[in-house]
């Protein structure tokens, strides 16, 4: 069971590096694009500066941008993930199996009680 948890914790760690990574790479993405294309119409304008600068703005914006977009997705997920699924179904099947040994081991000793009163009986008429 313990095994189990950690598998599920070691499923979320690894979901949330996956979203740190995609946040950092969808950034530095971002700004290169917006950067090179802005470069690219300084160059194409000769107005050095200008379209660079730009770029760099809305490369940081486009950036923000995804980075909320990607933890709004993280935060509203309200599906559990398989390891979680996996765990409560293990956990319901081993509920499940307790109850049942319970039944039947009171189910045993209610047998032998009603043997062990019969035999009283038998002896005490015999």
């Amino acid at each position: 069971m313990r095994d189990r948890r950690k598998k599920t914790q070691t499923g979320e760690t690894m979901r949330m590096l996956f979203l740190v990574t995609q946040i950092g790479l969808s950034m530095v993405c971002a700004l290169a694009v917006g950067g090179l294309l802005g470069y690219g119409a300084d160059r194409l304008f000769h107005t050095l500066p200008v379209f660079t600068i730009i770029g760099l703005f809305l490369g940081v914006a486009a950036g923000f941008r995804t980075t909320w977009q990607l933890v709004a997705n993280y935060a509203k997920d309200p599906e559990p993930s398989a390891a979680a699924k996996a765990d409560a179904r293990q956990e319901e099947a081993e509920a499940e199996f307790r109850r049942w040994k319970n039944l039947r081991d009171n189910a045993d000793g209610d047998a032998k009680d009603s043997e062990k009163a019969g035999e009283e009986a038998s002896r005490r008429n015999g």
